[in-house]
């Protein structure tokens, strides 16, 4: 299975979010280890869903148009080291743990006295050296919690902040309604970058990513200026038609889009809408359908509504808060209106799990394998999930501590037409994702 995670808990503690001036510590020590985030322009990215999608779908086009691009996104899927890409190669292992001594070696330093970096904050770090060190064109950097006090926001600069739907999560961490937790995100905003906000986004999150780009003098583009439309081409591809409305001409074009989550539509029209606007600021001459087509028309997104095995078809999602959940249900209606299918759930404790649970009720045909996912300090048991299901349901649903043990069981009761679809926490999918894979790779599938 994956390791979760290569750091030391002893010396890179977990959470620290909110301990301190932690945005301050961390330019200090970017600055003591040369300032690497300057140099290479930056692409950050916050919201609530949608955030790794945009992340790799910009990541394929800007590598497509002949970039060195690095990616740092979170959470990662399977290794530590998928959460550092360059070009979409994960950072080698060797280097992993040489950026880890440099900053063990400076946090010793007497100007930093052994003061602590979190695991996350440390996994931060890392990228910006190894970005640095090769030379990347751009680097797309995905939040990891929140906006303002969020360790990616220590950078000096950024070309691009661009915000995916904002919706209640992480509640009493980063704010008590919407209005809060935006304003928390909308603090990524820099002086004179470009702002672009996703489609729909609720109006008091509209309000305030505006009137945060208005006071630092951003460009703000809001992606409800594109329009898309589809038609299906195959099972695994839709032709993807779109209008966008920019500011002083229009664009409209056709290409092959690999994605299959209907929610996956409001992510590119947020990514159609900067790459309009950067094409325009670099002066880039080459057909952008061509450039979309071949870099999104096979692109896949690990865990975001991702086929991992035919024979029976198996899904991974990591919708794990009531918005992703919705999304989820929508294209499992979309896709699999009528075939029976096998639920294998967990989520975190701190999300709102019940108001999950009720929407996946919604879906016809559906039974249900409850879990938990491999995080000790949030992990939900299965058996108050179970009570949640029981209490909607009055049924009472398999239940198992081990992820690995729930799919299993899966596999084995499905019929040939069951589709197997796990959601939830990506700490669910980390270690299922795992097991299939070998599995698939054991069996020379």
């Amino acid at each position: 299975m994956g390791k979760q995670s290569e750091l030391n808990a002893a010396e890179f503690p977990t959470f620290l979010y909110d301990q301190g001036d932690r945005i301050g510590l961390l330019k200090r020590i970017l600055k003591a280890l040369g300032s690497p985030d300057q140099k290479f322009k930056i692409i950050h990215i916050c919201g609530t869903n949608g955030k790794g999608s945009t992340a790799m779908m910009i990541t394929a086009i800007l590598k497509q148009m002949g970039h060195r691009v690095g990616l740092f996104t979170s959470p990662y899927i399977g290794e530590i080291y998928n959460g550092i890409q360059i070009d979409f190669k994960n950072i080698p292992s060797r280097i992993f743990e040489e950026k880890i001594s440099v900053i063990k070696k400076l946090l010793r330093t007497a100007a930093f006295a052994n003061v602590k970096v979190s695991e996350f904050e440390a996994q931060f770090l890392i990228s910006m050296l190894y970005f640095a060190e090769q030379r990347v064109d751009y680097v797309v950097l995905e939040c990891g919690l929140g906006g303002e006090l969020d360790a990616t926001n220590a950078v000096a600069t950024t070309m691009y902040s661009i915000f995916t739907k904002i919706s209640l999560d992480h509640v009493g961490i980063l704010g008590n309604n919407i209005t809060e937790i935006a304003t928390t995100k909308s603090k990524i905003i820099r002086h004179h970058n470009v702002t672009i906000t996703a489609q729909n986004q609720s109006l008091e999150a509209l309000k305030v990513l505006e009137n945060e780009a208005v006071s630092k003098q951003a460009v703000f583009l809001n992606a409800d200026r594109v329009t898309i439309t589809t038609s299906q081409q195959s099972k695994r591809s839709k032709q993807v038609h779109y209008r966008a409305l920019l500011e002083h001409s229009e664009q409209s074009g056709t290409f092959r889009f690999g994605l299959a989550g209907t929610y996956q539509l409001e992510n590119l029209a947020t990514v159609l809408t900067w790459f309009f606007d950067f094409v325009k600021r670099t002066s880039f001459q080459q057909r952008l359908d061509d450039i979309l087509a071949h870099s999104l028309a096979e692109l896949v997104v690990p865990g975001r509504f991702e086929t991992v095995q035919q024979k029976p078809k198996i899904v991974l999602d990591g919708g794990h808060n009531p918005d992703g959940i919705s999304a989820f249900v929508e294209t499992v209606q979309k896709l699999y209106p009528n075939a029976p299918k096998l639920i294998v759930n967990g989520f975190l404790k701190d999300k709102s799990y019940e108001i999950a649970v009720q929407k996946l009720l919604t879906l016809k045909n559906s039974s249900f394998i409850i879990t938990q996912p491999e995080n000790q300090q949030r992990e939900l048991s299965p058996v108050k999930l179970a009570d949640v299901y029981q209490k909607y349901t009055n049924r009472q649903f398999p239940e198992f501590t081990s992820p690995v043990k729930a799919i299993k069981q899966a596999i084995m009761t499905a019929s040939p037409t069951t589709v197997i679809l796990v959601v939830g926490s990506f700490y669910l999918l980390n270690p299922i994702r795992t097991y299939l894979l070998s599995r698939s790779e054991h069996n020379g599938n």
